[in-house]
């Protein structure tokens, strides 16, 4: 019915409400989730903790030398679950030995108890990320961060899975924050946890090393020498050396068909990664390693140098443009050859990065950055229903943002900055 009234206008505020209500629901039912789902084992998907309570019980019981033997991983495993699991039938342990000691004293427990422990201090350690993001701000915007950040599909493929991807990103954001404060080799230590995928910190240094930040490289490389010294007692070089041998087996099986086309290190499924070896995979199919491997060159070899022509000239500006710090981020998460769901939890630097450095309001930014990482989800479960292609929206919008943040880069000065700090 027309009356001829206008319809009243809703404040500002009741749209932030909203929004705040919104990401606090989405974070109760990612948790209740989550209960349900640690409440028994069951065949379908979410075993990545074997492969950490087996790691574990190695050490415990003097045999680091087995934690990358498939058939001592086996043998453990189908003690906790009688039955064939992930993609080769068990889950390897991919993280170095020193991490298999920092997991050792969740083995003395039961697995179900070591679990929800674990389950605990995951989420402590999100809580914690979206506390540092949000530094400084006021309590509605932290809270709002706190929930965005627990509410994503990646950090619910984290807290299932049992990874360690809030380890990673607690480490970054907290780098993030030493370096704007100058203490480098502060920043670089806490680097360290990227060595548990040691394709990333192989990025971050090349990127540290390109822009002349020395000293926090070099405090990178200090913390993983230490750790592995330290964790000697109970590894021994054997594991060590086993785990670099291995490392290049794992590297292989991704340009190899990772399975698909024969027994290799590794094996699992490349379409579900979000980078570029998953998009290739997708286009090209597993089973054609060749055409895998010729396509991710291109796209990666057309990228890197569209970013280097783009930026070069601003690498080494302080501080650093902020399109070239979220080109650069974007960059290094299609390159990661290991960029599953759980790991796009990653794309919180960006938003961190983002939030230091512009007037957008952070109420924005957060939900803009919790969306993205969301798209994951349409990515994952599209390839578990009725259809067998993954879209890939977050790989292709992953692409979009090298392009886009690189050519402003070039063509006009930075984004007004919120305040001057080395990004």
């Amino acid at each position: 019915m027309v009356t001829g009234e206008r319809e009243p206008v809703v404040p500002a505020e009741a749209h932030e409400s909203a929004r705040h209500g919104l990401a606090r629901l989405s974070a109760l039912a990612t948790i209740h989730d989550i209960a349900m789902r640690y409440r028994a084992i069951t065949q379908s998907g979410h075993h990545d903790f074997f492969a950490f309570y087996s790691a574990g019980t190695l050490i415990r019981e003097g045999q680091p030398q087995s934690l990358y033997d498939a058939s001592t991983l086996t043998a453990l495993e189908r003690h906790i679950w009688p039955h064939p699991t992930g993609y080769a039938g068990y889950m390897p342990f991919l993280n170095p030995p020193s991490a298999a000691v920092i997991l050792s004293p969740l083995a003395s427990l039961p697995f179900a108890t070591a679990r929800l422990l674990w389950l605990a201090i995951s989420i402590a350690l999100a809580i914690a990320c979206a506390v540092v993001l949000t530094s400084g701000r006021d309590l509605r915007t932290r809270g709002l961060a706190v929930v965005a950040v627990l509410a994503t599909f990646p950090a619910y493929q984290t807290f299932t899975e049992g990874q360690w991807s809030f380890v990673m990103l607690l480490g970054a954001l907290g780098a993030l924050v030493m370096a704007r404060r100058h203490l480098d080799w502060l920043a670089g230590a806490l680097l360290l946890p990227l060595w548990l995928k040691p394709p990333l910190l192989l990025f971050v240094l090349v990127w540290l090393l390109i822009t002349r930040h020395w000293r926090i490289a070099a405090g990178a490389v200090g913390a993983v020498i230490m750790l592995t010294l330290v964790t000697l007692p109970w590894t021994g070089f054997g594991a060590d050396v086993n785990y670099i041998q291995y490392l290049g087996g794992v590297t292989a099986a991704h340009a190899t068909g990772s399975g698909a086309v024969g027994s290799t290190t590794w094996e699992g499924a490349l379409p579900n990664m979000e980078g570029l070896i998953g998009l290739a995979a997708t286009f090209a199919g597993q089973a054609h390693p060749l055409a895998v491997d010729v396509l991710t060159g291109v796209m990666a070899a057309g990228l890197l140098a569209y970013f280097v022509w783009a930026t070069r000239s601003r690498w080494l500006a302080r501080p650093l443009p902020l399109q070239v710090a979220l080109a650069a981020l974007c960059l290094g998460l299609l390159l990661d050859p290991h960029l599953y769901a759980q790991d796009c939890v990653l794309i919180v630097v960006l938003v961190a990065v983002t939030l230091s450095r512009t007037r957008i309001s952070a109420p924005s930014v957060l939900l803009g950055g919790a969306a993205l990482m969301d798209l994951s989800a349409i990515d994952t479960y599209w390839i578990q229903g009725v259809f067998v292609t993954p879209l890939h929206l977050l790989t292709f919008l992953l692409i979009a943002g090298v392009i886009a943040f690189s050519w402003p880069a070039r063509t006009r000065p930075a984004l007004p900055a919120r305040a001057a700090a080395p990004a």
